[in-house]
């Protein structure tokens, strides 16, 4: 490696690390980002269940695995600090009850995991299986985000 190339290395790793450092700084707009990522990502799903769009298991199955994907972020972000601010929809509740938080998680990453599994099987075999998810993201709004007005 040139003296060259090292110092790009050098400054892009900066920037990157720069990068990480202002999304961890603002957790309360990280975790409304990703929520409402994976919002978008079901509104299509529903569309699809709804018959108003033809389904798409392939589509379904990207989007069950990106949702999965982002619950193990997403339990991050809810450092102590962060309960208030930013337009928060988190109720205190997070922090009082942070294992029953966290393991509602882990029932949605199971959830999504099985419904991501099931998409390819058709419409049918995927209702079944996106019931829970349905049933595990209530569950946490109930427990742990403010309604919405």
């Amino acid at each position: 490696m040139t003296s060259r190339s090292f110092g790009l290395v050098v400054v892009l790793a900066g920037v990157l690390g720069a990068s990480v450092a202002i999304a961890a700084d603002d957790p309360i707009k990280e975790r409304r980002q990703l929520m409402k990522g994976n919002g978008d990502a079901v509104k299509g799903i529903v569309a699809m269940l709804k018959g108003e769009k033809p389904y798409d298991g392939v589509e379904v199955q990207k989007s069950m695995k990106d949702i999965n994907k982002s619950l193990a972020t997403f339990v991050t972000l809810f450092p102590k600090g962060s309960e208030t601010g930013g337009e928060t929809a988190a109720k205190p509740e997070i922090w009082d009850s942070k294992a029953e938080f966290e393991s509602i998680a882990k029932d949605l990453e199971a959830a999504t995991a099985k419904a991501a599994a099931a998409a390819p099987g058709g419409l049918d075999a995927f209702k079944v299986a996106f019931g829970d998810v349905g049933k595990t993201c209530k569950a946490c709004h109930e427990k742990f985000r403010v309604e919405k007005k």
